[in-house]
């Protein structure tokens, strides 16, 4: 993850107003600076607060949070967006015991957008989350899939879709098929070579009866 560059004049996350506080993290400080660095940014004063530590990253995958430290709490926040909030602890590491605080963890997730899902080696699926982004849903499906044993995750659109989402695509499908040809599409990239590297990638690592392969994405029938 790139930093977001600091020479603005507002806090972080402000100027987003689809940003807000959506988790509290507790976790070691000198292990979180051992593996992201010391802070992007501090506040001596921190809106009242005391001395906050503030850090910003930009995902390859395009996607932008923030995270800051209150040294009176000795806890770390979260900030972006509640749909992308399991997105932003897949990106740092947190998957279970690091959270103690998240909002809304029992709203009702989006009804248009995309869907990422798991699904175990007997075939039951459960829902993640539901993105508005894609490539942020598939980003995060690769990367919970990294940590599964017996499982793994896919993307799938619910709702409907939206003018640009129904354009026709182009580039190359990464395809997992199991052991009953259940198929799902993992990632898509605009060239042949990316999308074999992914694929060579999974293929590499020990899988639970499943394959991956590339093909040619299909526009959709008129």
């Amino acid at each position: 993850m790139q930093p977001i560059p600091t020479d603005r004049p507002v806090v972080w996350g402000d100027d987003e107003p689809h940003e807000s506080e959506v988790a509290v993290a507790r976790a070691s400080r000198a292990d979180f600076e051992q593996r992201w660095g010391p802070p992007h940014f501090r506040d001596v004063e921190g809106d009242g607060l005391g001395p906050t530590d503030y850090w910003g990253w930009r995902a390859d995958c395009g996607f932008q949070f923030f995270v800051f430290y209150l040294q009176v709490t000795d806890d770390f926040h979260v900030m972006t967006s509640e749909e992308e909030l399991s997105h932003a602890l897949a990106h740092l590491d947190w998957w279970r015991d690091e959270v103690v605080w998240r909002a809304n963890p029992g709203a009702p997730p989006l009804t248009d957008g995309w869907a990422v899902y798991r699904q175990d080696d007997t075939g039951h699926r459960h829902d993640v989350c539901v993105m508005t982004s894609r490539g942020h849903a598939e980003c995060l499906a690769r990367r919970m899939e990294a940590r599964a044993h017996k499982q793994w995750y896919a993307v799938e659109q619910r709702g409907t879709p939206s003018v640009r989402q129904s354009r026709p695509r182009q580039g190359w499908a990464v395809i997992r098929q199991d052991e009953h040809g259940n198929r799902a599409e993992v990632a898509v990239f605009r060239t042949e070579r990316r999308a074999r590297e992914l694929a060579a990638a999974y293929d590499s690592e020990p899988r639970h009866k499943q394959a991956y392969f590339v093909e040619p994405v299909s526009p959709p029938n008129p």
